[in-house]
Parts: structure tokens; sequence; C-alpha cells
């Protein structure tokens, strides 16, 4: 406690002695120069027949999943007429998904759209993913019920 005590003295006495002249006032001002560029990937509507769910009925009988994803792409993500890689390709999402349902048997549509933000997050070039999973027929008097996420790449990152 008395080392700390010292050294504290010792900042504010070697402030003291500094001159009002060694400080410059600076304005921080917002950064115009940000780009408004938004790049948006978008899935609608897309739909697999797959077992999925809880239920005893539902472990027997495929039922329809429909997906709705909307991906922002990183600003600096320029395309290139001759090169599929220099975008984010939906057709390799929509792969992405049949792979997981095809291959995983999920009780709840949570669970798979976790999985879809494993999957579509290693792309680095995204920034931000929201989806939308939903079973049109789960319910007779619900023209849908299913579940809706978003994340960030922070939000992922960190999770």
């Amino acid at each position: 406690d008395k080392l700390w005590l010292l050294i504290v003295v010792k900042i504010y006495r070697g402030i003291g002695k500094m001159k009002k002249n060694n400080f410059k006032i600076i304005e921080l001002k917002p950064d115009n120069k940000k780009s408004s560029i938004r790049r948006t990937v978008f899935i609608k509507d897309f739909i697999i027949q797959e077992i999925i769910g809880i239920h005893e009925h539902e472990k027997t009988k495929k039922q329809k999943i429909k997906f709705n994803i909307v991906v922002n792409v990183n600003q600096n993500t320029v395309p290139d007429e001759k090169d599929i890689k220099s975008i984010v390709d939906y057709e390799k999402i929509t792969n992405k998904l049949e792979n997981l349902v095809k291959n995983k048997k999920y009780n709840f549509l949570e669970s798979l759209a976790e999985d879809s933000f494993k999957e579509i997050f290693k792309d680095n070039r995204i920034d931000s993913i929201k989806i939308k999973i939903e079973k049109p027929d789960a319910i007779k008097s619900a023209g849908s019920v299913g579940v809706e996420v978003y994340k960030s790449r922070s939000d992922y990152e960190g999770s």
C-alpha cells in the first residue's frame, strides 16, 4: 500500500511540474467517411422435407421445414464476375442447411438454428445473420410456427 501511495505521489508531482502549454486540446468528430454500403444476401421460403420434432408422430413422418435467412455481408466484399468465390453464395448456404437436417435428427428448431449459425458464420465475410425457421404444418390452426434469431458476428464469437 505504501509503494502505491509513493507511485501516485510521484506521478502527481510530475504532472504538477508540467506547463499548461504542454497540453493540446483536440476535437473528436464523427467519422463522416464511414461507408453506407450494405450488401445483403437472402434466402426466402427455402423448404426442406425432413424429420424434425419432439413428438412421436414427428419422429416418423417428414414435414416441411421453411427457412428465411438474411445474411449481411462485410461492405468490403466486392463481387468479381469471373470468380464465384468473391461472393457469399446462397446455393452453398442452402446446401449446408440441407446437409444439417439430413445428417442430424433435431428435436427443436432452436437447435437447428444454432447449428445453422455455426455453418454460415464459417464464411468470415459475413457480419450478421437473421434466421427464421418454421414448421408450416405443425399446428393445424396456425399458418406456421417457428423461431427467429438474429446474431452479429461478435454475438456469435462471444457465445
